[in-house]
């Protein structure tokens, strides 16, 4: 059995507490129950879930898939699925433009929820796998670059800045978000507001900056925790 953990976005109390009977029927984890958006937020916070089941319409002012725009604005990519009943066409289309991993039609059944977050699990898993090499573009040709070779990551106004290690700098027209959304899941963290750093590149680090070849990549005191953390995980598992 999966031991997936997800997080139930749903507002009505009787299907969150049926689908959360389906989900522990099936070895899947439940993280927590939200019923709004608020609640939502903290629950994926706090717990982290691999995957949420979200209902698009909730309690409050904002709807699911306002939970959806903020999980992809999110550093770390988690799929999630929505739970619809009948929709307006404007809500349908709003909810296509994020991108779900899968739509469920209440009422839930037990083996279509359990189809539907394997298959989305499994894409979702192969989508970081393919994230091997990054496609970039040098001003004359596209070409592929091995992410290893990437040592860090300088936004400079609309422009990225892309430091390998044969000491070429690549220069591509996007933000850094952007840059680090195609870049393979908990490999590579933003140190500060222009710079990210690949963690498997990084040799040492201070209070301030972590230290890459021959390059020092500076570390904010609003990012830091979440940086060392990283770091030190990695060098229990080296």
């Amino acid at each position: 059995m999966s031991s997936f953990r997800i997080l139930i976005v749903e507002d009505e109390v009787l299907i969150a507490d049926t689908i959360e009977r389906h989900l522990l029927k099936e070895g899947y984890q439940v993280t927590g129950k939200a019923i709004s958006y608020e609640e939502a937020i903290e629950a994926f916070q706090e717990q982290e879930p691999d995957l949420v089941l979200l209902d698009i319409r909730l309690n409050g002012k904002k709807t699911g898939i306002a939970v959806a725009q903020w999980l992809k604005a999110q550093r770390k990519s988690v799929p999630f699925i929505y739970l619809t009943s009948q929709l307006d066409r404007q809500s349908l289309d709003a909810a296509k433009a994020t991108y779900p991993s899968g739509y469920l039609s209440k009422p839930v059944q037990g083996r279509s929820l359990k189809a539907t977050i394997e298959i989305a699990m499994h894409n979702h898993s192969a989508q970081e796998k393919q994230k091997t090499t990054i496609r970039l573009y040098n001003g004359k040709q596209y070409f592929q670059v091995p992410v290893d070779d990437i040592l860090y990551l300088r936004a400079d106004h609309i422009y990225v800045k892309i430091a390998l290690k044969n000491e070429d700098e690549v220069v591509q027209r996007a933000t850094l978000k952007e840059m680090i959304d195609q870049l393979p899941e908990g490999q590579f963290v933003q140190t500060h507001r222009s710079y990210a750093v690949n963690i498997s590149q990084v040799s040492s680090w201070d209070q301030d900056y972590l230290y890459v070849q021959e390059y020092k990549v500076p570390m904010s005191r609003g990012r830091r925790r979440e940086v060392l953390a990283l770091l030190e995980d990695k060098k229990q598992r080296t």
